[in-house]
């Protein structure tokens, strides 16, 4: 029940999106090419094809419903890639209710207490309510044995009083959890020592690119599921729809080097679109695919 009213909140989201501009460019486009049909065929058969007024008003009402029809809206859209064999989803919804591994955004500190230092209603905070239950010591350790292999990299930076001190270059990236479901984190921004985090499409970028790797080393080709990285108390000067397009763009790039996986699915949250034109994305990942 919780699920169908999701849904129809996602609906009247992307419903508001739309827009009459595009339905009526979709309703001219319509008419325009039954009308180049039937403008040479009266010529041929004239007694068959006289509709007069009532025909003409059904015409515009089909053409009308169709575009209604192609403008409805959805809550994913997705592509093939030629090569390889790969499929790209933006979806609209919860990543935690996704089925796949994990992509989860961190500073280069992996800071983890919630509150002043990350916020619960982010993808972290999110993180460790529920796949962590709460548990801060049980994440905490986690991530300290996966960064062991990191600990040549790391800088102690005495001047950080609140959350963790050690920190790990831009892109350190580390994988949590089991065969089954695992969990990619990846630093992306640089946590000030006024707890604020700082970020930019270098260091997203670079993120992404080591993200990748690990992803094609740890997930054997199953599904990834990533939220919108860099976006809300970033700071990174990009907006959702340019590190959506950067996020996707980075991700076929990479595929085309060398296989990752079967699937990826970018996550967009319900309250993100107010900021992003969902059916620009539709038409961005269209034309980008290949």
């Amino acid at each position: 029940m919780q699920l169908k009213f999701t849904n129809l909140t996602i609906y009247f989201t992307l419903l508001k999106k739309v827009g009459l501009k595009r339905v009526l460019i979709s309703f001219f486009s319509n008419f325009g090419a039954v009308w180049l049909f039937l403008e040479p065929a009266s010529f041929f058969l004239p007694e068959k094809l006289k509709f007069g007024l009532g025909g003409y008003l059904g015409l515009v009402v089909i053409s009308l419903v169709f575009a209604i029809i192609q403008n409805f809206p959805k809550i994913s859209v997705s592509c093939n890639l030629s090569s390889p064999d790969t499929n790209i989803e933006i979806k609209v919804g919860d990543i935690f209710q996704e089925n796949g591994h994990l992509v989860i955004g961190f500073n280069d500190v992996f800071d983890t207490e919630l509150g002043e230092v990350i916020r619960d209603s982010s993808v972290q905070g999110q993180f460790l309510k529920r796949i962590y239950k709460g548990k801060e010591d049980k994440l905490n350790v986690d991530i300290e044995t996966a960064l062991q292999e990191h600990t040549g990299n790391r800088k102690l930076d005495p001047d950080k009083k609140r959350g963790k001190a050690w920190r790990y270059p831009i892109g350190t990236t580390i994988t949590l959890g089991s065969y089954e479901q695992r969990y990619f984190l990846t630093a992306y921004g640089y946590m000030r020592n006024d707890l604020t985090v700082k970020s930019n499409s270098d260091y997203i970028s670079t993120s992404l690119d080591k993200l990748w790797q690990e992803v094609r080393l740890k997930c054997h080709g199953t599904d990834v599921v990533i939220p919108i990285i860099g976006s809300d108390l970033a700071r990174s000067g990009l907006s959702r729809m340019q590190l959506s397009k950067l996020i996707i763009t980075s991700f076929i790039l990479a595929s085309k080097r060398e296989f990752i996986t079967r699937k990826l699915t970018l996550m967009i949250y319900t309250k993100d679109l107010d900021s992003i034109d969902f059916y620009e994305l539709q038409d961005f990942i269209t034309s980008i695919c290949f």
